[in-house]
């Protein structure tokens, strides 16, 4: 009996796995602030990894229209792209690209890269992948170590890595944060600094959760990242893996507040390579931040 418990609970947890990725669940964010006069809501979309919800993401696409956000904001990897020069035609970008065009056409949408576009772009592509896909990215402000003001009061910064940051770390410690790129994140965070009010709300999109801590040197309010998907097993406050094959990180998901800064780490949308989502539904992040005091 044992025996048999234990060869059918793995084929049991897949199926059910496989299930769950595709039950997509909306998340609710609220913070609450005296550096803005007015509410604002966005929707922070992250590591949809091609994934599509329904026929032309019909169910996500659903779910975003009846939140009705005043932004979308995009925290990179989009498309699924695999390692190496002769993988291009491997590379899958169809639903992400459709569901950009789809977002364009009613919400502003902001873009920060994430590993896989920046693995996308660096190789050569027989398939006209590439193609594809950066002209859906036309459909969006893209910020690669830049920022705008989105309102008198709300600041919206994107920063870049590198793939040498993105290596796998079953073995190793991360890389440490370079000072040419944190001279690129100052510079790209104080960009707007003519005219800026005193009391201004700022939101940078960073893709590796890895790179919150040297975020709390910088003037930012709220940290978006993705990357970790959760982890995969939603066991409380660690990951069980994260896709740098890093196990047991702290903190792989969710918002915190470290000092006076908020960090997000989203679950993401989709998943690549080891499929599998267990208590770690896929997310739509939707965020109010709010006047203090303001229910």
């Amino acid at each position: 009996m044992t025996f048999l418990f234990l060869l059918i609970l793995p084929i049991l947890l897949l199926i059910y796995s496989h299930w769950e990725r595709n039950q997509l669940r909306v998340e609710r964010y609220r913070i609450s602030t005296d550096k803005v006069n007015k509410a604002y809501r966005f929707l922070f979309l992250t590591d949809l990894h091609d994934k599509s919800f329904g026929k032309d993401n019909a169910l996500l696409l659903k779910k975003i229209e009846e939140l009705k956000p005043r932004w979308i904001f995009i925290g990179g990897d989009f498309p699924i792209s695999y390692s190496g020069e002769k993988t291009a035609e491997r590379d899958e970008v169809e639903n992400s690209c459709r569901l950009l065009y789809a977002l364009a056409e009613k919400y502003p949408l902001y873009y920060a890269f994430g590993n896989h576009e920046e693995k996308l772009f660096s190789k050569e592509d027989f398939q006209g992948k590439q193609q594809a896909f950066r002209k859906a990215l036309e459909k969006v402000e893209l910020l690669e170590n830049r920022s705008l003001r989105l309102e008198q009061d709300l600041e919206l910064s994107g920063l870049s890595l590198d793939l040498s940051y993105y290596r796998p770390l079953l073995w190793k410690k991360k890389k440490p944060l370079g000072e040419e790129d944190k001279k690129n994140w100052e510079k790209a965070i104080e960009a707007t600094g003519e005219n800026r009010p005193k009391n201004i709300f700022r939101i940078a999109l960073m893709h590796s959760p890895f790179y919150q801590a040297e975020m709390e040197a910088l003037p930012v309010d709220l940290v978006l990242s993705g990357h970790f998907h959760g982890g995969a097993i939603g066991f409380p406050g660690f990951a069980l893996m994260t896709p740098q094959y890093k196990f047991f990180v702290r903190n792989p998901r969710g918002l915190r507040k470290v000092g006076g800064q908020w960090h997000f780490t989203g679950r993401g949308l989709g998943t690549h390579s080891i499929n599998v989502r267990l208590a770690n539904f896929p997310e739509l992040a939707c965020f109010d931040i709010l006047p203090m005091g303001e229910a």
